[in-house]
């Protein structure tokens, strides 16, 4: 069963400092949410600087981050918070820094879940001021029509309900649905096919229904 992406944290409070000096090292200032120590440091050409605090993970050969702040060097306050439950992965683009949260999703062959792109956002500045463009990544993929079908399939095959334990068909039906069917979408959001909504199952279904409005 795969359910939401879990960040799992193998390594203590570890400092990665590419490209900072201890003359320069630019520490996020004092906030509620991480330390100040920073975990990286992002440079962007037309000079601004934007540290991260937080916790870092390397999986297949990537680092991704979770429960961090971002800030820009030499400012008094944090950009913003990125909590426990969302993990991202990290890049520049020249003047831009692009934030690509990530949601673990049967968007590989044969409904395999992976790591997808769910959101996009880019931080750059404009007249000295931070800008702040994000959006749903409208360039994920979309089932076929023959993965619909099958997905369609296998839910009225089913003799009963929808419980925690047919989680990744409720996933692969949420694919089906942003993927423009709407007997997907229909059967995905009439309560009446699950079973009791309750704990990380309510969790799970409530994040995709709150993913599906904001497709």
């Amino acid at each position: 069963m795969q359910m939401r992406f879990v960040f799992i944290l193998t390594f203590g409070l570890t400092i990665n400092s590419w490209g900072q000096t201890p003359e320069n090292k630019c520490d996020c200032p004092s906030n509620k949410y991480a330390g100040s120590d920073p975990e990286i440091t992002f440079h962007l050409t037309n000079g601004k600087e934007i540290t991260l605090c937080g916790y870092a993970e390397t999986k297949d050969n990537e680092k991704l981050y979770s429960e961090f702040v971002l800030a820009e060097c030499g400012q008094d306050k944090v950009i913003d918070f990125w909590d426990a439950l969302t993990v991202c992965r990290i890049k520049t683009n020249k003047d831009t820094l692009i934030i690509e949260e990530l949601k673990n999703l049967p968007t590989g062959d044969n409904f395999a879940f992976k790591p997808t792109v769910w959101r996009n956002e880019k931080l750059y500045f404009k007249l000295n001021e931070i800008q702040r463009e994000s959006g749903v990544n409208r360039r994920i993929k979309r089932y076929s029509q023959k993965e619909i079908k099958s997905v369609l399939k296998e839910v009225e095959a089913m003799s009963g309900k929808l419980t925690y334990d047919n989680m990744d068909l409720v996933y692969k039906l949420f694919m089906a649905a942003i993927s423009g069917d709407n007997t997907a979408r229909k059967y995905l959001t009439d309560k009446t096919r699950f079973g009791t909504l309750d704990g990380a199952f309510a969790e799970d279904y409530k994040e995709l229904i709150a993913m599906l409005k904001s497709w």
